[in-house]
């Protein structure tokens, strides 16, 4: 006769593997999810998930100079993200559209909170964050003769 714990050990197997199965196949188009089924935080105004990632939305997070969108990505297997760049711009594009801007900040130590592989992204209305004119310029070296060039990718 099996014990409850080798019961949940095999549940939990079981679940383990319906997840890597998932996270293996290519993420799917990211659906609206019903706040009341999800367990929401009280922050928490929309929810999206996809085969691979939720993302947690507060329309109306505080900042200094206003109120933003604040979004909170993470995997359903909890692993960092393997591509991070690439895949907090898909998360981007699906959700808040490919021609929103989006940032991610790095903290003062003494604010940093880094106790999961949870990711987040904000989204500013438009004139508050100051963009770059021309984001595909990479600076160079300075060159001998002192002037700066930049080159365009």
């Amino acid at each position: 006769m099996r014990t409850q714990r080798q019961i949940r050990r095999e549940e939990n197997r079981s679940q383990n593997k319906r997840i890597a199965k998932m996270l293996r196949e290519k993420p799917d188009a990211f659906a609206p999810v019903d706040r009341i089924e999800h367990e929401a935080p009280p922050w928490m105004t929309r929810v999206f998930a996809n085969r691979r990632y939720t993302v947690m939305i507060n329309d109306h997070a505080e900042t200094t100079h206003g109120p933003a969108i604040c979004a909170m990505v993470q995997r359903h297997d909890n692993a960092p993200f393997r591509f991070h760049w690439a895949d907090m711009q898909n998360v981007k594009n699906s959700i808040f559209g490919e021609e929103a801007w989006a940032v991610e900040y790095y903290p003062a130590a003494e604010q940093l909170v880094d106790q999961h592989n949870i990711y987040w992204m904000w989204i500013f209305p438009e004139g508050v964050l100051p963009l770059p004119t021309n984001p595909r310029a990479i600076p160079q070296t300075t060159p001998p003769d002192g002037e700066q060039q930049d080159r365009v990718v």
